[in-house]
This record gives structure tokens, sequence and C-alpha cells, in this order.
């Protein structure tokens, strides 16, 4: 069975929140910058946001009233140079955000790799850096621009399976999830 990896690239998702200068909720933009603030004993840490309509900034506490002795020196640099990695790691991290009244939004996403040969059966590999909260079903039906209808008879005719008891309709994409695929374009 032939093996295809497809790689799902995504942009640092918005969150939905309250603006007060707009005076309404809207999209902030994560900008992939921290903001180290120390003053005298304590460390404060935020990813920082941007209201894309009148620039105000909404900052995540990432880590508050902390001594600098209780942060790694390798973590703390890694802020202090916008690591964006670790950026994507807490605009993705969805508890954080909602504990910090904002609401994430899906992230926009791409699907690089080799189409999918028809009528041949595939291992489908699909991998991302980070879970996100974007479903498996989505990926697939951009990067096979199908409709939903479509996909659904895909997968009740047994043409896209995931692995026992991964409903490929719900599953949301854990970072790597493998799919076997016998897919005819032609039958549709």
């Amino acid at each position: 069975m032939k093996r295809i990896v497809w790689y799902i690239q995504f942009e640092l998702p918005a969150v939905l929140r309250y603006c007060k200068s707009c005076g309404t909720k809207r999209e902030y933009r994560c900008s992939g910058q921290f903001r180290v603030n120390a003053q005298r004993k304590h460390l404060d840490i935020w990813l920082i946001y941007r209201c894309p309509h009148c620039d105000t900034t909404w900052n995540l506490p990432i880590c508050s009233r902390i001594s600098p002795a209780g942060i790694d020196a390798d973590l703390l640099e890694r802020y202090h140079n916008n690591d964006q990695k670790l950026a994507a790691q807490h605009a993705l991290n969805t508890g954080l955000l909602r504990q910090n009244g904002a609401i994430p939004c899906v992230p926009a996403f791409t699907v690089a790799g080799e189409n999918l040969p028809t009528g041949e059966p595939v291992e489908l590999h699909l991998i991302c850096d980070y879970p996100l909260p974007v479903k498996v079903s989505a990926v697939l039906r951009q990067k096979l621009n199908l409709s939903r209808r479509m996909l659904n008879q895909l997968i009740d005719s047994g043409s896209i399976k995931g692995a026992p008891g991964i409903h490929v309709l719900k599953q949301k994409l854990p970072g790597h999830i493998t799919l076997t695929v016998q897919y005819d374009a032609t039958g549709l």
C-alpha cells in the first residue's frame, strides 16, 4: 500500500474578545511576540494579541508574578527571543485562552502534499506540529475539494477509514493521524 503524507500548515489562530476601543467583539490576531516584564523579584510573561481594526493590544497572561529562579533559563530566553514554536504552543492552548476570557477561533490552514492516486488504496498520514482545533474532515474536504455530502458518501462506502474507534467526521486533528483511503474521483 502506498504511503502519502500531508502536512498541515496553519496561521496562529485569532481569538474573539470584546474590544473596549471598538465597543464590540472583535477577532484579535496573535502577534507571535511575547512581553516579559520584570519588577523587582517577579516576572510576568504575556503573549500579545492585536485588534486589526483599532490596533488595541490584549496580553494573554502566560506567567504571572513568578520568581526568575522558578523558570528555566533556556525557556526564559525563548520568551525573550519571541520563539515562534512557543508562541504557537500558547496560541493553540484553548484552555488557557478560555480561562482568560477569549474564545479561540479556528485557525486558517493549508494542506501540502501529493494528490491521492485514483482507485488505488493509500495509507494517508495527516501531520501537524501541534494538535489543531480543526476536524480531520475539514482537512480532507479542503485537499480533495469535496462537499460535505461527497465526503460523507466516501466515508459511508468505506473508501475513507480511520483507525478503529476513530470517527473521521468528528475527530479533531491530534497532530498525527493515519487514514486508509481508496479514492475514486470519477465515481463522485
